[in-house]
């Protein structure tokens, strides 16, 4: 069965995205791997608190994230399955693409954190050049 990646980070953008990779998870009776990548964010000079806390609240948001989206395809009647993993988006969307074999990314222009570039999102442009397969950059 052929596989599809959508990154979804929660924004409007990355919604457009799934709806997106539904549609053609649908239409090529491909199963989807939805994927959120979260960074570790720690503010310098927060002494006060464990790094831990900020790392826990990152994963409990990624969950909620990815479970509204498997929930998106599994009332599409799309087989999905769940990634969550942290580090760089655009370096671990690759990395994912390439351990599921997937044929097609699907990811939205802009996401919601980053500086825009003058078409795309840096973690877009990066994904575009260095997929292992076609990617779909979804406005």
């Amino acid at each position: 069965m052929a596989k599809i990646l959508v990154a979804t980070d929660g924004s409007k953008a990355s919604d457009k995205a799934v709806d997106v990779a539904l549609v053609r998870a649908r239409l090529a009776k491909a199963q989807l791997v939805i994927a959120n990548v979260s960074e570790v964010f720690c503010p310098i000079g927060v002494t006060e608190l464990d790094p831990k806390v900020f790392e826990d609240a990152a994963r409990q948001e990624s969950a909620a994230i990815i479970a509204a989206a498997v929930a998106r395809a599994k009332a599409a009647g799309i087989e999905a399955t769940a990634v969550q993993e942290f580090g760089s988006p655009a370096d671990t969307l690759v990395n994912i693409a390439k351990r599921e074999g997937v044929e097609e990314i699907f990811i939205a222009s802009h996401g919601r954190h980053g500086l825009a570039r003058a078409a795309m999102g840096s973690v877009s442009a990066r994904v575009v050049e260095w997929a292992p397969c076609t990617v779909t950059v979804v406005k």
